[in-house]
């Protein structure tokens, strides 16, 4: 069985992807440090609503987050 070989994208698509493609990074990339950067104590409380709700109605006595 042979398989086809598969041809390099000439250099001005390969930059121009990826440049497109770096751009998308960046975007994730800052999306991703603004939820980081967020202010400690909304998190904080986050997290007390979450463990809180995971804690709720467990069938086992142990705590889920000791």
């Amino acid at each position: 069985m042979a398989y086809p070989i598969k041809t390099p994208l000439p250099l001005e698509e390969t930059v121009e992807g990826s440049e497109t493609q770096r751009r998308k990074n960046q975007a994730a990339l800052d999306l991703l440090r603004t939820w980081r950067d967020e202010d400690a104590q909304e998190q904080a409380e986050t997290w007390a609503v979450v463990q809180a709700a995971l804690e709720a109605d467990r069938l086992s006595d142990r705590p889920l987050f000791p």
